[in-house]
């Protein structure tokens, strides 16, 4: 006899051997009990479930003579009779590649004979959702009204596809995913059977890769049983999936979760000269990846997971690596990355970049990514582990972005024109007026000397930073509101839109200042208009909410109108440095100003 694959040799014959089903199989048990059998069914499932295994124990029940349990005897004549495929009481039919008018047309013409030795004449239908608009429309009538002797069983997994004039003339019978524990439990009978030795974990490797079909993992099982003759181990299972050892991924994750990016680009490397996909190998962490949130989230969650104690213990270990939004991040960028590996001609450095981004959050200025960059400061700062007391690097004018300069030490000084000007005192924005440094003399607190010309455009200066104290210093708003004044009828754009960014700093308004940044502004009439650099900006400032706090603090700065536009990139007059300078001479002044230890 020819050798039979293992997920035909082990098909079930009664409705005990259908496994993870339990809901499907009291039913169709006390239908035949009680003689109650309907005229058409509808099995659909996702594949390997069970939807033609039921469909033919089920035809062989209605007719067997006595039925054990609800299950054929498979001894009665009728039995014996059905049990030859060549048996017309029992037809099977694949819509697949029998989807015509036609083919419909020939069973209505053969369903008015009788059945020859059992009660019932049965038609199994595969894959139905293939059948074409005529070809449903021709069983429509015949599926409504059949005759007396005839059953109709359909099998699809994807009844969405089937019009609702079918389904209704259906009694609906839908199969789950079989449990991981329990397909381990039915290779493990097969395997004694057979005569095959094998560990636990293998068991558990394979049940897992068929992902819910007992069909597929019965296919994987075969290949493992001729894979070598002595004992199956875990190890052998992943050599012949081509997948990865679950510690390495574990240990890369970790290592991503620490911000060593050079220590995971090692282990990527290592796993991909062993022979690994690249594909695959993106998977397993992602399949890793959703294993650790729902072990940080989940009190039952190595139930959930049904893994085993130890590699368990080292996904706790990850898990409490990271918190959830930065392991839902690492999820999208891994996922994002997956998604375009079928396009690009190098996958491998579609999943190095992954892992960069992922590792180095500093490095994604996506605004999620800020967010947690922020909350990662803020629990820094909570925990008193971030480091003060290192001098700030001296920043001069070309080095100066927008996104750099802070509302809370903003040094507004007008023009110098006269020497009587320029001696007056000048203020920050914060704090008591500071008199000028004297020409000849140097600064107490720094021993530096002011350096003067004669009639300069812009005068250079040595500032330093008076302490202020908190009981002088002034609110925030206080500061906002003196930058304006009264008079806005001639205030520049660049002015006005660095006032509305430091009122929402004022306000608490983080996300939304955050999202402004890289943001320019030009005035139209009383209308400000605002162009957003990037869609991720352009997205969050024009949630209703948000522009709803912009438009009110631009309206509370100067009674303007506000109006978000997507940057022009090459239309625009400026260029990018260009208007960083006027951006800065519009909070400075036409002076530089320059800090220095």
């Amino acid at each position: 006899m020819a050798y039979l694959a293992l997920y035909r040799r082990f098909r079930p014959s009664g409705f005990d051997g259908l496994i993870g089903q339990e809901h499907v199989v009291q039913t169709l048990i006390n239908q035949i009990k009680t003689d109650r059998i309907g005229h058409a069914y509808l099995f659909c499932g996702a594949r390997g479930t069970g939807k033609t295994s039921a469909a033919k124990i089920f035809a062989r029940a209605i007719n067997c003579l006595s039925p054990v349990n609800g299950s054929p005897c498979g001894k009665c004549e009728v039995c014996k009779a059905l049990a030859d495929n060549s048996n017309l009481d029992i037809l099977e039919m694949d819509a697949a590649s029998n989807n015509k008018v036609e083919n419909v047309r020939e069973i209505r013409e053969k369903i008015q004979y009788p059945p020859v030795s059992g009660r019932y004449k049965v038609y199994i239908i595969d894959e139905v959702h293939m059948l074409t608009t005529e070809a449903f429309n021709a069983l429509l009538k015949t599926l409504e009204e059949p005759p007396k002797h005839a059953v109709f069983i359909l099998a699809t997994t994807e009844a969405h596809k089937l019009p609702s004039t079918i389904l209704s003339r259906c009694m609906r019978f839908d199969f789950r995913l079989i449990p991981t524990a329990k397909i381990a439990e039915l290779i493990g009978k097969i395997y004694k059977e057979v005569g095959k030795e094998y560990d636990d974990e293998a068991l558990t490797a394979i049940a897992r890769a068929g992902a819910g079909s007992v069909r597929d993992a019965l296919s994987i099982a075969d290949i493992c049983v001729s894979y070598k003759e002595s004992k199956l181990t875990y190890s052998d299972v992943l050599e012949i999936l081509g997948a990865t050892d679950t510690n390495k991924i574990t240990s890369l994750v970790g290592d991503i979760f620490r911000g060593d990016t050079g220590g995971s680009l090692e282990t990527v490397e290592k796993l991909c000269e062993s022979g690994k996909s690249v594909g695959v190998l993106c998977k397993d962490i992602i399949s890793r990846l959703r294993e650790i949130i729902v072990c940080k989230t989940c009190k039952n969650g190595r139930e959930i997971l049904e893994i085993p104690e130890d590699a368990y213990g080292e996904i706790v270990k990850a898990a409490g690596l990271a918190d959830e939004n930065r392991i839902l991040r690492t999820i999208e960028i891994f996922s994002e990355a997956e998604g375009n590996m079928r396009y690009a001609a190098s996958p491998k450095i579609l999943l190095e970049c992954a892992v960069v981004k992922s590792s180095r959050p500093e490095t994604d200025y996506n605004l999620d990514a800020l967010l947690g960059r922020i909350t990662a400061l803020e629990k820094a700062l909570k925990d008193g582990t971030l480091i003060s007391g290192e001098k700030p690097k001296p920043i001069f004018m070309g080095e100066i972005k927008s996104a750099e300069i802070k509302p809370e030490a903003v040094v507004t000084r007008a023009e110098t024109k006269t020497k009587a000007e320029d001696n007056a005192p000048y203020y920050f924005d914060e704090g008591e007026p500071m008199p000028p440094p004297e020409e000849s003399s140097e600064i107490e607190t720094g021993g530096y000397k002011s350096i003067n010309e004669q009639k300069p455009p812009a005068i250079e200066r040595k500032i330093p930073l008076k302490e202020v104290k908190p009981e002088e210093a002034k609110p925030a708003e206080q500061a906002v509101e003196q930058d304006l004044g009264e008079n806005t009828a001639n205030i520049s754009a660049g002015k006005l839109w660095g006032t509305v960014i430091r009122k929402l700093r004022a306000e608490k308004q983080i996300v939304l200042w955050i999202a402004c940044q890289e943001m320019t502004a030009t005035l139209n009439g009383r209308t400000l208009i605002v162009r957003a650099c990037d869609e991720a900006g352009y997205n969050a400032v024009t949630k209703q909410a948000n522009l709803e706090i912009l438009s009110k603090i631009v309206k509370s700065v100067g009674d303007y109108e506000v109006e978000i536009k997507k940057s022009s990139g090459e239309a625009e007059n400026k260029s990018k440095f260009d208007e960083d300078v006027e951006k800065v001479k519009n909070v400075f002044g036409s002076e530089v100003v320059k800090v220095e230890d």
